[in-house]
């Protein structure tokens, strides 16, 4: 491995760690703009002031800032990480 291929996989891994921070970020301001003072507000939502919830499969969360933060930062991390070890793992045999 030569030192350009050491600088393009940690330009890479950068990339990876800002997007999964930025889906975080996105994710915890989203949670207080939208579901903040405890209850749905805001002018898109509709109904009650009732504490919405989230699920992912048989998991259920509550829709509040840090929580919408967690979700954003491992649905990201996980299919970004998917793919770039596809990537990693094609490049090898690739080179072999």
């Amino acid at each position: 491995m030569s030192e350009r291929d050491t600088r393009g996989r940690r330009v890479v891994l950068w990339m990876y760690v800002s997007a999964v921070a930025v889906s975080g970020l996105f994710g915890y301001v989203l949670g207080v703009i939208v579901y903040g003072n405890g209850g749905p507000a805001g002018p898109l939502v509709e109904g009650s002031g009732d504490a919405a919830a989230g699920s992912v499969g048989p998991i259920t969360f509550q829709l509040t800032g840090p929580n919408l933060a967690l979700f954003g930062m491992v649905s990201v991390g996980l299919l970004l990480g998917v793919g770039v070890l596809a990537i990693a793992y094609v490049s090898e045999r690739a080179d072999a």
